[in-house]
């Protein structure tokens, strides 16, 4: 386990899941999913306990195989933010896919900027990629701002890539090289 301060002095651990955190994370996606962000849950097709479920023994096992890294961010007992990176296959084993969601009211305190450099770090001795790809949404002006700043550049846009809040949103993607 690791833990992290805040920008406002708060300790916050980060761990690997484990099958006891089905209760926990299951709240933890109904919170996020209930917040309407800029991530792929929707309150329109909401997670059931089972899908979560299923979810969490996909992960565990990956993570097992060396496949995929997902950190729980934690404030006590409490799930409020998650990130992962997950290996692409085939031809691009060298690749992994990042992503990352914080609880509102956990977002703009430094959590999201140093899970990111821990979970990149881990990335690529765990999971030996040298290379990182994310997409997010055009106006999710926030996390753009954060990834250009951790080194993340553009290469390319999606125009309508996502609908997001009754409209369509174009998505971005960016590439991080770790080498």
């Amino acid at each position: 386990m690791k833990t992290l301060t805040t920008k406002l002095g708060k300790i916050i651990s980060i761990r690997l899941p484990q099958p006891t955190d089905l209760n926990a994370l299951y709240k933890y996606a109904k919170t996020i999913e209930a917040e309407d962000t800029y991530i792929t849950l929707n309150p329109k097709e909401p997670i059931t306990l089972e899908e979560e479920k299923s979810f969490l023994k996909h992960t565990i096992d990956q993570i097992n195989k060396k496949t995929k890294l997902h950190f729980l961010v934690l404030d006590g007992d409490q799930i409020i933010g998650a990130s992962h990176i997950e290996k692409n296959g085939r031809r691009s084993t060298h690749i992994g896919t990042f992503g990352i969601a914080l609880l509102k009211e956990y977002r703009s305190q430094g959590i999201g900027k140093k899970l990111m450099e821990y979970i990149i770090s881990e990335a690529q001795t765990t999971l030996k990629v040298s290379k990182i790809s994310l997409n997010c949404l055009a106006n999710n002006k926030v996390a753009i701002k954060l990834y250009k700043k951790l080194g993340f550049k553009k290469y390319g846009r999606l125009p309508q890539g996502h609908q997001f809040h009754q409209k369509f949103v174009d998505t971005i993607y960016f590439y991080k090289d770790l080498k």
